[in-house]
């Protein structure tokens, strides 16, 4: 596979984006880091996909750190069954406000999305349980034909042809006039939470009669299987909304749902997960450590390592692009196990070895890569939080709080599974000024 490889700077710059991994590139660039992760969450989400019979339905969570690889592992579940599912894979916030979701949004979403897959596939919803949704929609809205079609372009959106059922062009217009605007999002959020109970019963009814029609098309599918994506993004104050306040109404839709879920919920007092019916399938970092409870500064876990330097390997001639191995190793240890760090610093190490004319990446292009990381924590970490981190690397324990869930959420802390469950500051962090004075006083105060 030499000849795939990138063998210079710009080339090894262009292979290591942090796109998630599809189509060939998937075939190409993917590494199974399941086992140095010390997780199943793959796995388990196959076993549940593959138990569940036709008209079974499932609520899946499934977390991580943001760039840790959910989305390319989501794609490879994608792959893996949509020979037996019907699968609608969506990124949400190309459908929504990312910092201001609500559930109500996720049913607007799951409408508008099944409808257009069966119009792909040749099918359409029974035409009476559509009139009579259609129906209620524009008594509660007070939108029309008319004030539909004129805000609407047909041209502009994927989802929309000539063909369009009403529903479909109401639930593009509600879903851009919620991505845009603080007083319409507000307006249309009210409108419909005076009547959810009909909202649901009406999309289940739409949601049945899709599944009839997919199985009497397609016998060998067991249904719907949706993957809300990129909801991990939502900050830890709509993660708590979301999965706490609304956690039945996100279980309640008659389908197979992936929900992507904030890592920062995961350490809320309110223990927000436990309304669900099954455990969270957790995609922790790349464990590169060698984990001691009692022990600060953690010696390196070799294997760990050579996985995370397998990841820059299957896309990179390494003797062609790094002066030597040192350094392909030394980015390993500062990305903490966390992909998307390992890329980030990778781009930036081949842009400064280029642009100080070195033929290869040398040790300096890979401080200065580190470095630029650095830089970029210290511009919104809070001084108050310096304190915190230094604990968490005493303990290898986040607080339950607010500040624990927001480390998390921003990456300054890093999730570990092993034989327990553990927390460490992201490397680049640890490198601080401010994380070294602070670190320096939790220890003397230690008894």
């Amino acid at each position: 596979m030499n000849h795939q490889r990138a063998n210079t700077l710009k080339a090894a710059f262009q292979v290591c984006n942090v796109e998630p991994l599809e189509g060939a590139d998937m075939e190409r660039y993917y590494v199974d880091l399941s086992a140095v992760r010390k997780t199943s969450a793959i796995d388990s989400v196959s076993t549940i996909l593959d138990f569940q019979e036709p008209a079974d339905f499932s609520t899946i969570l499934f977390t991580g750190h943001r760039g840790c690889g959910k989305s390319t592992e989501l794609k490879r579940i994608q792959n893996q069954w949509e020979k037996q599912y019907h699968v609608i894979y969506l990124e949400v916030n190309e459908e929504t406000d990312i910092n201001d979701a609500r559930y109500t949004d996720l049913y607007l979403i799951v409408i508008k999305q099944v409808e257009f897959e069966l119009r792909k596939l040749g099918l359409k919803f029974d035409s009476q349980l559509l009139e009579n949704f259609e129906s209620w929609f524009k008594d509660i809205t007070k939108e029309t034909e008319e004030t539909v079609e004129r805000s609407v372009s047909i041209e502009g959106e994927a989802t929309l042809k000539p063909e369009a059922p009403f529903i479909a062009k109401l639930m593009v217009k509600l879903l851009a006039q919620i991505k845009g605007s603080d007083k319409q999002k507000t307006t249309i959020r009210q409108t419909l939470e005076k009547d959810l109970s009909r909202l649901k019963a009406d999309i289940n009814l739409l949601l049945g009669d899709a599944f009839v029609k997919l199985r009497k098309k397609f016998p060998q599918y067991k249904g719907l299987l949706i993957i809300f994506d990129n909801m991990d993004r939502v900050p830890p104050t709509i993660a708590e909304h979301l999965f706490f306040d609304y956690a039945a109404q996100l279980q309640e839709l008659d389908c197979t749902i992936i929900y992507t879920v904030p890592i920062s919920v995961l350490c809320s007092p309110k223990n927000p997960l436990n309304q669900f019916d099954g455990n969270p399938h957790i995609v922790p970092m790349v464990n590169i450590y060698e984990f001691e409870r009692d022990r600060c500064h953690l010696n390196y876990n070799q294997t760990g390592l050579e996985a995370v330097a397998s990841v820059i390997e299957k896309r990179v001639d390494i003797n062609a692009v790094f002066e030597s191995r040192q350094e392909l190793l030394d980015l390993a240890k500062a990305s903490g196990g966390h992909v998307r760090q390992l890329m980030q610093m990778m781009r930036t190490a081949c842009q400064t070895a280029s642009t100080r004319k070195h033929p290869k990446i040398i040790a300096e292009d890979i401080i200065y890569a580190v470095k630029e990381r650095q830089f970029s924590f210290e511009r919104f970490i809070p001084e108050e939080h310096y304190a915190f981190l230094a604990q968490v690397c005493i303990t290898k324990n986040v607080s339950k709080d607010d500040i624990g869930q927001l480390m998390l959420f921003n990456t300054s802390v890093l999730e570990y599974n092993g034989e327990k469950r553990w927390n460490y500051p992201n490397p680049v962090v640890k490198q601080n000024e401010f994380f070294q004075k602070a670190l320096e006083s939790a220890l003397a105060a230690q008894p």
